[in-house]
């Protein structure tokens, strides 16, 4: 009879063990998606508020015709930021015409 209720309540107690363990890493799994799908959305609004500020101080500099040190500087360290976060071509062609600009 202690055999038995041994046997049983082990088994038992192993189900619950695991059951515990499948709630515990569908929790943890869901967490994961909610972090992947917020960091997704950050890196793109970091993206795109780093394309605008190149575009816009590449129309400021085109107007002027030159650039300076310091903004060409802030251009490259915003430019090479952007392409880390996957940024695309087009702004790497306003970031090489950025980079040939007369100095003042």
């Amino acid at each position: 009879m202690i055999e038995w209720i041994c046997k049983y309540w082990l088994e038992v107690l192993f189900g619950l063990v695991t059951m515990g363990f499948g709630v515990i890493a569908r929790k943890f799994s869901k967490r994961l998606a909610e972090e992947k799908k917020r960091n997704e959305a950050i890196e793109s609004g970091v993206r795109d508020v780093l394309r605008l500020i190149i575009l816009d101080n590449y129309e400021k500099c085109k107007s002027a015709g030159k650039i300076s040190v310091s903004r060409k500087d802030a251009i490259d360290s915003a430019y090479n930021s952007y392409h880390a976060l996957g940024g695309n071509g087009t702004i790497t062609r306003v970031h090489e015409e950025i980079m040939n600009m007369p100095i003042i």
